[in-house]
């Protein structure tokens, strides 16, 4: 039977190997002995991070991040929808109010329009001529009035002389009589004429109010008709910066489709989104700033929004001196928000510490700062610079203020030079 004969080559192999689990132990066992001595864990200074412990004001302020945004803006929305045919001003231009900014093409839009208005053009003169028609017709009743009315008084004179002359015999009793059967005719018939004219008048006012304000109708009509044609040409409803706007020669745009926004530059707010843990302790009339070229800008609670979405709530905020000369809408801005007034406490900077302990202990450094116990604590509000504290800790107390994650274990360190 054949027996396999490793080669030297393989069998160097499986020493270098050995040889390497050795010494990677003992490197281990060196490492644990230097860095551990009874329940005490050695690290070197120049890793670490100091804090001193001292006695100030705290101001009980917390930092967030605000968005600077205009206090009016216009939002411009195509009124009717078409091509874009010209394109005036481009998207950062100053524009001023009724400044056309472009113009649409609409051929449907176009022909709606004169149809129509050729529509309400034929209606408007058909009710005009009818109206003309009916005080024509009052005309002319009047002109009947007045010729009965001549007519009566020349038979109302013949009627007397008749009657004065059969008195005295002078004429037969049929011609007085057909005299007056003719002045009483016309007696009668005018009469009547005024009974017909007078409710052929209430009537035809009637019907002229309606007329009228049926033309009336109609002409606003066709004024929103011509205005709906004007709204092809997109104009500046404020003055302000175009702070975007979205158009291209040839491009379609449908009806109410956003075009751009008109910013007034004038006055600004900030916007910003808090922890909902702040929810009860933010109120309208509180204080903030931030700094922006070596100047500080004061802010005040404008508005709370409680309505809380991704564990945040909105704050308006608005300034309360001046605003800075080159605030531009969507600009970020660090806010310093004080949620009450300031007070004297005993403060520790804030650090990575409080990560590693969840500030309920900190390894204090002794006076040759040569070791750090540990030692429990009682740390109370923050803000973005330091710790209050509560207990644990005195003025002049150093702490380590980096991170515990690799030692947290340990009770003591020793800090090697």
């Amino acid at each position: 039977m054949d027996r396999k004969i490793e080669s030297p080559k393989g069998k160097k192999k499986l020493r270098r190997i050995a040889v390497f689990v050795v010494v990677f132990s003992a490197l281990l066992m060196a490492v644990y002995l230097l860095t551990s001595v009874g329940g005490k864990y050695k690290v070197e200074g120049e890793r670490l991070q100091f804090a001193e412990v001292f006695a100030g004001t705290f101001d009980d302020v917390i930092g967030i991040q605000g968005s600077v945004e205009p206090v009016q803006s216009f939002y411009l929305d195509a009124v009717e929808g078409g091509t874009v045919q010209e394109k005036y001003v481009e998207a950062g231009m100053m524009v001023e109010k009724d400044q056309p900014l472009l113009k649409l093409s609409n051929t449907n839009l176009m022909l709606d329009f004169m149809n129509r208005e050729t529509q309400i053009v034929e209606q408007i003169n058909n009710l005009r001529n009818t109206r003309m028609q009916m005080e024509l017709n009052e005309r002319t009743i009047k002109e009947q009035l007045l010729d009965i009315a001549f007519e009566k008084q020349k038979t109302k004179r013949q009627y007397t002389i008749d009657t004065s002359l059969y008195a005295s015999r002078v004429i037969a009793i049929q011609e007085y009589e057909d005299s007056h059967d003719r002045y009483k005719y016309l007696r009668e018939k005018q009469e009547l004429l005024q009974q017909s004219f007078a409710k052929n008048e209430a009537y035809q006012n009637q019907q002229i109010q309606q007329i009228d304000l049926s033309i009336e109708m109609m002409e606003r009509n066709l004024e929103a008709i011509r205005k709906n044609l004007e709204n092809l040409t997109v104009k500046a409803a404020i003055a302000g910066q175009l702070t975007s706007f979205s158009a291209e020669i040839g491009e379609s745009k449908v009806k109410g489709e956003n075009l751009g926004r008109i910013d007034m530059l004038d006055d600004y707010i900030v916007r910003a989104q808090v922890d909902e843990h702040y929810l009860n302790r933010v109120k309208e009339g509180q204080q903030a700033r931030f700094s922006q070229g070596g100047k500080t800008y004061w802010l005040s609670v404008n508005k709370v929004f409680p309505e809380v979405t991704n564990n945040q709530f909105a704050v308006e905020f608005s300034f309360t001196d001046t605003i800075p000369a080159n605030a531009r809408r969507g600009q970020t801005v660090g806010l310093r928000l004080a949620l009450s007034n300031s007070v004297e406490a005993i403060l520790v900077p804030r650090g990575s510490f409080y990560g590693s302990s969840g500030g309920k202990w900190v390894y204090v450094v002794n006076e040759d700062g040569t070791e750090a116990e540990k030692r429990e604590v009682v740390l109370g509000r923050q803000n973005p610079d330091f710790i209050e504290v509560k207990e644990g800790l005195r003025p002049g107390d150093k702490i380590i203020s980096s991170s515990y994650s690799t030692y947290e274990n340990y009770q003591s360190i020793i800090i090697i030079p």
